[in-house]
């Protein structure tokens, strides 16, 4: 009987599963006033930019710091090009990314960036930053910067 039960499940289930097809439909309009279009313009528009890929990694600049309201030490670092694996640190430390600005050109294509890393509490002394990151595309090359700075 169970056999017999069973059978016929995996018969019911493979007929199923042999007819059934899924299928997603799209509409052109969706919720509310919005209205969706996909199309291919084969035509040339000299307004349209040609995408490449991203830049490497060219430079690394310590732009300089500033202690916060919070007391806290913020160092900025401007990147010209795309990088990963970010790696800072404060006297051996690693810090935290704590903002960053996209700088984009007229194209608005962001080609650099303006980071901002939290150091932490200020205190007397001098510190040193050192900062590296390595290009996200050919040559992924390394790039670092290391800079003193001295809290009285």
């Amino acid at each position: 009987m169970i056999k017999k039960v069973s059978r016929m499940l995996v018969i019911t289930l493979s007929l199923v599963m042999l007819f059934s097809m899924t299928a997603f439909a799209a509409t052109s309009e969706s919720e509310g006033n919005h209205n969706l279009k996909i199309s291919m313009d084969k035509s040339s528009d000299s307004n349209k930019a040609l995408r490449a890929p991203a830049p490497a990694v060219t430079s690394v600049t310590i732009e300089g710091g500033y202690i916060d309201s919070n007391g806290d030490v913020i160092i900025q670092v401007y990147i010209v090009g795309y990088g990963q694996n970010e790696i800072a640190k404060w006297d051996g430390n690693k810090v935290t990314l704590e903002d960053e600005d996209l700088i984009a050109g007229s194209d608005r294509v962001v080609y650099a960036f303006r980071q901002y890393y939290n150091c932490g509490t200020a205190t007397v002394g001098t510190h040193t930053f050192t900062f590296s990151t390595t290009s996200i595309n050919y040559p992924w090359n390394t790039l670092s910067v290391s800079a003193q700075f001295t809290i009285s």
